[in-house]
């Protein structure tokens, strides 16, 4: 715990991002929370940000996030517009819509679209309504429609698909989000100060100048887990969803591929 405060007090002075897990149960990666209803708040002294939802909220016929319970949020496009409104009070009342991810046994939540939700500090009693008589010429069996989804129903279904992310679904929250996909490209994983982010490259020359920093994932364990293995300079083919956060790039890592060279060609 002493060098886990150690390292946030470092990558704070450095102006770097933090991810500091939030204490709660684990979820798998991929579920989809839906338009739940709660507040956003900043964490003292570190630039985290965390969701604590009003009531428990359904993310699948199985599983559930408890109320009252936080996650923490990724540095995102949407994510800043939240920051924005949220103002100096460092805390706003939301209605949002996210993906979850896994890393190291910890869940984070991707924010993909928010709205604003006024906050009801004198609720009025609830007014009852007058019974229907049977056989009454009012009376009807209809029930009334759901609210439409502030995202397009098809783009929501491939979101809210409860099986493996894959890059499909993370083109429709590009759409979503107005974030970017990032795929194919050839290019280093490196780790400076903590941070681990992604270097294109290409044989004899830098493609870009840019680097992207991975955000907390299943697939970027497993990528650190393989270069554990095999330690030293190595070379990826890199897919993911690239998003802006406070002047920096960020990635969300979908897919990550070793390449090989012999001599002056690639695998």
């Amino acid at each position: 715990m002493k060098n886990l405060k150690q390292t946030v007090c470092l990558l704070v002075l450095m102006g770097l991002p933090t991810f500091v897990p939030a204490a709660g149960p684990v979820v798998d990666e991929g579920l989809f929370l839906d338009g739940a209803e709660g507040i956003i708040i900043k964490v003292d002294h570190v630039d985290v940000w965390r969701f604590v939802p009003e009531t428990e909220v359904t993310l699948s016929e199985e599983v559930t996030w408890p109320a009252q319970i936080p996650v923490n949020l990724l540095p995102c496009s949407v994510l800043e517009q939240i920051i924005g409104l949220a103002g100096d009070d460092n805390k706003i009342n939301v209605r949002l819509w996210g993906l979850f991810t896994q890393y190291n046994g910890n869940n984070y939540l991707f924010s993909v679209y928010f709205l604003p939700v006024k906050e009801d500090t004198n609720p009025e009693p609830a007014k009852s309504e007058p019974r229907e008589e049977a056989g009454s010429e009012n009376a009807t069996t209809e029930k009334p429609q759901e609210e439409d989804s502030i995202i397009p129903t098809d783009i929501l279904k491939q979101i809210k698909s409860n099986k493996t992310p894959d890059l499909k679904k993370f083109q429709q929250v590009a759409v979503v989000t107005g974030d970017l996909n990032l795929i194919g490209r050839a290019g280093y994983l490196k780790q400076d100060k903590k941070i681990k982010y992604f270097q294109p490259s290409a044989f004899g020359q830098n493609v870009s100048q840019n680097h992207y920093i991975l955000l907390p994932c299943e697939m970027l364990e497993v990528a650190e887990n393989k270069m554990q293995k095999s330690p030293g300079r190595q070379r990826y083919n890199i897919s993911g969803l690239v998003t802006h956060y406070k002047g920096r790039n960020y990635m969300l890592l979908r897919r990550a591929v070793r390449t090989y060279t012999n001599g002056n060609f690639t695998q």
